[in-house]
């Protein structure tokens, strides 16, 4: 061995033998490895003995592959089919790159092979039984030296993988990549995005790292199609325009429902990922709006361990610590735990109005034998904040004023009796069971309460018709409000799915019932409130405190039967779905000032469905057309008494998606045509004022282009850009006809690049930036104000400290800039009121993961 002119002069042969021995012994503790034939060689790389250290966990093996392309710099080639429905074991510790690679094939039943200089192609092939895998990489690397090829071990009968239409587990990502491989909201199954006949973006956890986002908001800033944070910065809830519609949100597939203002907000501390999905979801998720919805996924306990602990602060006195910690509990990994937590004090842009938060989050998974799972989750916060939601009048914001421009920080409240006060909790579970390699099973439910305590005096003007400020155009007229709000909801959703053949045509059946339940009460009150000079405002001037005149109760129910399958012939995905729902709403009103009691019921069902056809190329590319509908309940009744119904949705869409062989990158483009009809506008007859009629129909067309990279382990990528065309087709205001939607730019795009230093004098340093853009948008649907466009920059600067002492290892410093340019801009206009939009921050974080 020490006479081979391969080997590196430079290092002993002792030190060779030895390192010989102790990376087969490594590698055969590994497991089984994939076979190869002397014809298939190895890289042709003077990198391809060297060592390296990896930390890959469990997970799918396409997922795992690109972790390894990134990690090892090898271009792996993978076909979609070819890995579909397998997973790795992971792999940890040091390895070469060959050996790293047939650590994470073992058990698989596939091979590689080598194209080129890095160039891997992953095919389906022979399977070594664990004993002579182990026997035969030990004794070929003491025999041939670390360095060089293995010979071709002797091959044995192939053991048979099963193919499903889509991956059959949950999808984990990873701490470094843009891209996910699979979409759990979709489908209601695993399934790669490539494979899912509709636009679904994904925020990786990587993502919201990298861009340190403070709000679900912020994560999704970059998606195409999503218009966010039209109201500013504001404390109270995320909101979300999808394709011209409100979005509402979901939590682990099950909705997060509230009443009024008490609605749950959820800390994107705790998240793993966000999807935004596109277009109508009603055949999955029942009653929603036709644009789509977002859809979260809390981080879960780890096979792993994990420890974090994370220090920020920044702009507006912001201080900010979080921990997360996780791993086994005991030897066997049966059961599991991740606690996360989060306490934030900070000022905002606006006076007055503080953003304290308190969050904690337990989640444990107890695994009593390998096919059943049961974990729970729950969580806790407190939110003490102010009130950033500021209505500024149009004159001084959007239009000139004498006086000048209103200052961004302008409060119109009273400080003292403006707050916002939210105290929120959830507990559910998370239940699966396999009763064979065909049939399993699957049950969520959660319960969450939330009370909110809102006092606030807000700008009255906007309420008398645009009339704008008053004529000195600086005293505006204020309203004194009390709103105080409870919801309890209970989610439960039980599916069952099946993996199947009928002759050539493989099927992915899933059947299920879900259930939803909101109770919730309002109560409400109002008060004269001074007038106020918003240009040289006097506060603490004396009113009445309001009370509390208006109070409702309502209890909301859905139950969904619901049946879905994908089918696979050859490359052919046919996705198809059926739903039934049954709605009830129950509301009680008593007005306190009038001593007026009323009462409503509404009985509402539909039948949603949906059906999309992909078809797989083997070079990654996806072509798909899909067509889905959707139903929401509309609350109230009409002048005769009349209860309304429940608006619908249909779309078309067509698109592309691209995942190119050898790389970690997806690219889709889509285009779609989606109409909802039954929309309630204003009764315009004199003797109806304060009803509404439904005659409202709208149309939205659209193309959206999204790309996401993750490349070399250097450089990621995401860059979108979508034109939204809406127009109101129908309305008993003929005036209104051919006007855009409110909140519905007709242009987006962005950009974000985040690339990592390795081989210079500046390796362990990450640089940052993006870009996005917003066209300009109307705040109501007679599109009265214009909120013009804008343009933000972002950055991001990330070091990674062990490049200044070994001791320093998992420690990183970050400093991120959102709005680098500070530039101030009006987010909307609606109802004769603006809204600024959010204003430079620099935030500086330190993070310490062992």
């Amino acid at each position: 061995m020490c006479q081979s002119e391969r080997q590196n002069r430079q290092r002993s042969c002792v030190y060779r033998q030895w390192r010989a021995i102790v990376m087969g012994a490594m590698l055969a503790l590994s497991g089984p490895l994939a076979g190869h034939s002397s014809a298939q060689g190895v890289v042709a790389d003077a990198e391809a003995g060297s060592v390296l250290e990896f930390n890959i966990p469990p997970q799918s093996l396409g997922a795992a592959l690109n972790v390894f392309a990134q990690a090892s710099g090898w271009q792996i080639s993978s076909s979609s089919d070819v890995t579909a429905g397998l997973e790795s074991a992971g792999l940890s510790g040091t390895h070469t790159r060959e050996q790293g690679l047939q650590v994470l094939l073992s058990g698989t039943g596939l091979t590689y092979r080598v194209e080129g200089e890095r160039m891997i192609t992953i095919e389906r092939g022979t399977l070594l039984p664990a004993s002579s895998a182990v026997s035969s990489a030990v004794d070929a690397r003491v025999s041939a030296g670390p360095d060089e090829a293995l010979e071709p071990p002797v091959k044995q009968k192939p053991i048979k993988v099963p193919e499903v239409v889509v991956k059959e587990v949950r999808s984990k990502e990873t701490g470094t990549t843009f891209v996910a491989e699979e979409t759990s909201s979709g489908a209601k199954t695993a399934t790669p995005l490539i494979a899912t006949p509709q636009t679904i973006n994904v925020i990786t956890r990587a993502e919201m790292d990298t861009r340190m986002v403070q709000n679900v908001s912020q994560a999704v800033a970059y998606t195409p199609g999503v218009l966010t944070e039209m109201y500013g910065p504001v404390m109270r809830d995320d909101y979300f325009n999808i394709r011209g519609f409100d979005a509402p949100q979901f939590l682990d597939g099950l909705g997060l429902l509230g009443v009024n203002y008490a609605n749950l907000r959820i800390e994107p501390y705790g998240l793993e990922r966000v999807e935004v999905l596109k277009g109508p979801a009603s055949m999955l998720y029942g009653q929603s709006p036709p644009g789509g919805l977002i859809n979260m996924t809390s981080k879960r306990a780890t096979e792993t361990p994990l420890r974090e602990v994370l220090l920020l602060g920044g702009s507006f006195n912001r201080l900010q610590g979080g921990v997360d910690f996780g791993g086994p509990i005991d030897s066997a990994g049966r059961f599991l735990y991740r606690i996360t937590g989060m306490v934030r004090d900070s000022d905002t842009q606006v006076d007055f109005a503080k953003d304290k938060r308190y969050f904690i989050a337990p989640t444990f998974t107890w695994r009593p034998q390998a096919n059943t799972s049961f974990t729970i989750l729950g969580h806790f916060q407190k939110d003490d904040a102010g009130n950033t939601l500021q209505f500024l009048p149009p004159e001084g914001t959007l239009r000139g004023n004498p006086n000048g421009v209103l200052p961004i920080n302008r409060f119109v409240g009273e400080p003292g009796f403006d707050r916002w006060k939210r105290q929120q909790y959830s507990i559910g579970y998370a239940f699966e069971h396999r009763f064979n390699e065909m049939w399993k099973i699957e049950q969520n439910f959660r319960y969450a309460d939330v009370r909110t305590d809102y006092p606030t005096t807000f700008y009255l003007d906007f309420l008398r018709d645009g009339a704008g400020v008053p004529t000195d155009f600086r005293t505006i007229s204020r309203l004194a409000g009390l709103y105080r709000d409870r919801a309890g909801t209970v989610t439960l959703d039980t599916r069952a799915q099946g993996n199947f053949d009928t002759g050539a045509i493989k099927h992915q059946l899933l059947v299920g019932v879900d259930y939803r339940r909101v109770s919730g009460r309002t109560h409400r009150g109002f008060s004269n409130s001074p007038d106020l000079d918003i240009y040289a405002p006097v506060y603490g001037q004396s009113f009445d405190f309001p009370l509390i005149d208006f109070a409702s109760e309502q209890q909301r129910e859905q139950i969904g039967l619901y049946a879905q399958d994908q089918l696979k012939y050859e490359r052919w995905v046919l996705t198809a779905g059926l739903r039934y729902d049954f709605a009830n709403a129950d509301t009680q009103t008593r007005d306190f000032f009038l001593d007026e009691a009323n009462s409503t019921r509404q009985r509402d069902s539909a039948l949603t469905y949906r059906a999309g056809l992909n078809y797989l190329f083997e070079n990654g590319v996806s072509p798909y057309v899909s067509y889905s509908v959707s139903f929401q309940p509309e609350a109230g009744t009409n002048f005769a008494g009349t209860p309304f119904e429940p608006t619908t949705g249909q779309q078309y869409e067509a698109g592309i998606k691209y995942k190119p062989a050898g790389y970690n990158a997806l690219l889709t483009i889509a285009a779609y045509q989606l109409t909802r009809q039954n929309i309630v506008t204003p009764d315009l007859d004199p003797g109806h004022f304060g009803f509404n009629v439904q005659t409202g129909e709208a149309r939205v067309r659209g193309i959206e282009v999204e790309g996401k990279a993750s490349l070399f382990q250097a450089l990621n990528v995401t860059a979108g850009y979508s034109l939204t065309d809406s127009k109101i087709t129908d309305s008993n205001n003929a005036a209104e006809l051919g006007h855009r939607l409110s909140l519905t730019p007709r242009h987006q795009a962005s950009l974000w690049l985040d690339y990592s230093l390795k081989e210079s004098w500046l390796a362990g340093l990450n640089l940052g930036g993006g870009m996005r853009y917003i066209g300009s948008n109307f705040g109501d649907i007679a599109n009265s104000l214009n909120a013009p466009s804008y343009t933000l920059f972002d950055a991001a600067v990330r070091y990674d400290l062990r490049q200044v002492h070994s001791s320093l290892r998992g420690a990183e410093l970050n400093v991120n800039l959102n709005n680098l340019l500070d530039n101030q801009y009006v987010a909307t206009c609606a109802d004769a009121a603006c809204f600024y939009g959010a204003r430079r921050t620099v935030y500086a974080s330190l993070r310490y993961r062992w």
